[in-house]
């Protein structure tokens, strides 16, 4: 009777199910934020833009343009496989599956985001090529999909509470400078990092919690 009503209970109980309507309800959700912030932000976000290029220097470049690293694909992609691999290596396959999802997923949700809202870049100097629209920010998206990821990991794995607490207030700082870093460096409005470190850290969260699945492991 239970199985009956498991499979009765439709495809949705199914984490790869659960999954693809996630990523459909996610980048509707990005699509509808995106479109209603630009309809009522009016210059909020240009002015704020403005006001952090005015206080550049030579030293905060630099740091900028090194930090913004951590939220890169270039280097996030390469950094998940290690850890994915790690993962597996202890035996934490459903934690290391949850890993590179939320990875991917982030990464395919502010791709089409940006298609749907395309939203132009901010129009100042920027200190960094770009390509593609600026709402959501991708850099911000991955490294909140990303190192929320592991951070959930490494509670999952049963980490120390002090060595899992540290771990998480160092991946929330990291986070939280990539976006920073992203409207330093001209290329994104504010609400652009916001959305997406809030994007990607949601994901992160709503795959993990589809993934507590026995199938999954």
């Amino acid at each position: 009777m239970c199985r009956a009503g498991a499979a009765g209970g439709g495809p949705v109980r199914h984490p790869s199910a659960r999954l693809a309507l996630g990523l459909l309800i996610f980048v509707l959700i990005a699509w509808g934020v995106g479109e209603l912030w630009i309809s009522l932000a009016g210059s909020t976000d240009l002015e704020a833009v403005r006001s952090v290029a005015r206080e550049r220097s030579p030293g905060l470049t630099t740091a900028a343009k090194a930090i913004t690293w951590a939220g890169s694909a270039v280097t996030l992609a390469p950094l998940a496989l290690v850890c994915c691999a790690a993962l597996v290596w202890v035996g934490l396959r459903r934690e290391a599956l949850a890993v590179a999802v939320s990875l991917a997923g982030a990464i395919l949700i502010y791709d089409v985001a940006k298609l749907l809202v395309a939203r132009p870049r901010p129009p100042l100097k920027h200190l960094q090529l770009v390509h593609g629209s600026s709402f959501p920010s991708g850099h911000a998206a991955q490294a909140g999909a990303f190192w929320c990821s592991l951070v959930l990991a490494l509670g999952a794995a049963g980490a120390p509470r002090l060595a899992a607490g540290l771990f998480a207030a160092i991946a929330l700082v990291l986070v939280l400078a990539v976006a920073g870093s992203r409207v330093y460096l001209g290329v994104h409005y504010p609400a652009d990092v916001v959305a997406g470190v809030l994007l990607g850290a949601g994901w992160a969260a709503f795959v993990s919690r589809s993934l507590r699945d026995p199938e999954v492991r």
